[in-house]
């Protein structure tokens, strides 16, 4: 399996989730995570909707993560979800919910709707988890958002 992120070329090849440990996102709170699409639109704007007014880098890459087929996976599903799950910022259980997945190391990865498009799946990848090993990076694509996008 294959899955997708856009990220700077400098933290293309960085498999340890460090960003994590220094940032606070939807799904996570100051521990090692790494964030992917299981496609590559979806991780188009997953990027875009967290960039900042005027951050467009020159040096965006697409990565792609190649995944073992029988990699341990667990899923959220929207039932699953409070209703306001969608809302930004998003609602402090998200966090909760990804720090107790992340801690557990239960599995390395998790299946999460997209809070941009629920029809959408992301997915957390467990750096800390046994199976992390098994991850190796695939291609890394120069990256550049279609102007019609950042208008």
């Amino acid at each position: 399996m294959i899955v997708y992120r856009i990220t700077r070329e400098k933290y293309a090849r960085d498999l340890s989730g460090k960003g994590g440990l220094l940032s606070i996102a939807r799904w996570h709170k100051h521990i090692p995570v790494i964030y992917a699409s299981v496609n590559s639109s979806t991780s188009i704007l997953e990027k875009l909707v967290h960039l900042q007014t005027g951050e467009i880098h020159n040096d965006l890459v697409t990565v792609s993560i190649i995944i073992p087929d029988d990699a341990s996976s667990e899923r959220i599903e929207i039932a699953q979800l409070p209703l306001n799950w969608r809302k930004y910022p998003a609602p402090a259980i998200l966090q909760r919910i990804g720090n107790a997945w992340l801690k557990s190391k239960g599995a390395l990865l998790l299946y999460i709707p997209s809070a941009i498009d629920p029809l959408a799946k992301n997915v957390l990848i467990n750096p800390m988890h046994r199976e992390a090993a098994s991850l190796q990076i695939g291609d890394v694509q120069p990256f550049r958002f279609d102007m019609r996008l950042v208008k």
